[in-house]
C-alpha cells in the first residue's frame, strides 16, 4: 500500500511493507489535509517493521541517559544491519547515505536519489511511535534538496501578503496565531519556506501545533502566500518592532530556525543558507517585541 502526501507542491510517496501496513490508518490521520491522489516522480519512503532486529543500535549515549534522537554514524550502522537477520539489503547506502535514529526507529536517506527507508526496530503496541517524527525528518530531508525547509515559525498572512514570525518554542507563536482571525493562518508552526516563480513562499505543514488550523480545507496544499517579512519574535512588556541586520537574521535563521538542519546533507545545507542570504537581502528583517493580546499588525504597518 502506499499514500502520496503533497508538501509545498513536492509529491512523496510512502510506501508500507509488510506489518507497516497497520500504520496506514495513522498517517492517514497525520496527514489528511495532504494526501495527494496521484503517486509523485521524485521521493519515496519505505517503512519497514524488522521483526527480530538484535543488538544496539550505534547511538552515542551521554552520562548513560537514553537518546530520543541522534543522527548515527553511517559506518557505523553498516555493520550494525549486516548482523541484523530480517535485513535484506533493500536500499543502497555509500558514504553519501544519511542515518538518523528516533526512538527506536532508523532513517536512511539518500540526498542522490531522494529515497528513503524507515526501519521500526521494536515490534510490539508501540512499534509506530518513532514514525511521526521519522517521516518528518525524512520530509525535511526531500525538502533540503529542493531549497525549501520547515521553519520554526509562525506563518500568516496580512492584505494577501505573508508574514513569518520566528521563535524558539514558548516565544509566543501559537498563541499569536490563536489569536490571528479566520482565514490568516497558514501554520502556527514549522510551515514550509521555498521559493517559487522569483518569489519567496510559505505553505501550511501538517506538523502543525494547534489542534486545527483555522485555514485548513480539502485544498490546503495549493494555499499559499507570498512572504513580505520575516520577524523574530521577544516576549516584552511593550509592542514594538525595530530592524535588525540581515547578516544577524542569516545567522539566527540557519543556527536557530530551520528545522532538521544538522540532518541534512551538505548540499541542502548550502542551497538553504544561499537561499536565506538572498531572502533577508530582499525582504524586510524585524525584531517584534511582542506582548501578548496586543494587535502586532499596528506596529508591523508603521515598521
Amino acid at each position: 500500500m502506499e499514500l502520496t502526501i503533497n508538501l509545498a507542491g513536492t509529491k512523496i510517496d510512502i510506501i508500507f511493507a509488510g506489518r507497516s501496513n497497520n500504520a496506514i490508518p495513522l498517517c492517514n490521520h497525520y496527514f489528511r489535509n495532504f494526501i495527494h491522489p496521484n503517486r509523485g516522480e521524485s521521493a519515496a519512503v519505505k517503512i519497514s517493521v524488522l521483526e527480530k532486529a538484535t543488538g544496539r543500535l550505534p547511538v552515542q549515549e551521554t552520562n548513560g541517559e537514553p537518546i530520543f534522537e541522534q543522527l548515527l554514524s553511517t559506518p557505523d550502522v553498516v555493520q550494525w544491519l549486516r548482523e541484523v537477520p530480517p535485513y535484506r539489503k533493500d536500499f543502497l547506502i555509500d558514504e553519501t547515505t544519511i542515518c538518523s535514529f528516533c526512538m527506536n526507529g532508523l532513517l536512511l536517506f539518500s540526498p542522490e536519489t531522494a529515497i528513503g527507508h524507515i526501519y521500526l526496530l521494536k515490534p510490539g503496541p508501540r512499534v509506530f511511535r518513532p514514525l511521526h517524527r521519522l517521516l518528518w525528518i525524512y520530509f525535511a530531508q526531500v525538502l533540503g534538496e529542493k531549497r525549501a525547509c520547515f521553519v520554526h515559525a509562525a506563518a500568516l498572512t496580512r492584505k494577501a501578503g505573508g508574514h513569518l514570525f520566528f521563535g524558539d518554542s514558548g516565544a509566543g507563536k501559537s498563541t499569536l496565531a490563536g489569536a490571528c482571525g479566520r482565514d490568516t493562518v497558514i501554520s502556527d508552526d514549522s510551515p514550509v519556506f521555498r521559493k517559487r516563480n522569483g518569489k519567496y513562499h510559505v505553505f501550511p505543514s501538517p506538523y502543525h501545533q494547534m489542534g486545527r488550523l483555522k485555514i485548513l480545507n480539502k485544498e490546503t496544499p495549493d494555499i499559499c502566500a507570498e512572504v513580505k517579512g520575516l520577524y523574530f519574535l521577544v516576549k516584552d512588556d511593550n509592542l514594538s518592532i525595530n530592524k535588525i541586520s540581515k547578516k544577524k537574521a542569516v545567522s539566527m535563521i540557519i543556527n536557530r530556525y530551520i528545522l532538521f538542519f544538522p540532518y541534512l546533507s551538505p548540499r541542502a545545507k548550502r542551497l538553504l543558507f544561499d537561499l536565506f542570504l538572498e531572502a533577508c537581502h530582499n525582504l524586510h528583517t524585524n525584531y517584534l517585541h511582542y506582548l501578548p493580546g496586543r494587535d502586532v499588525w499596528s506596529v508591523i504597518a508603521d515598521g
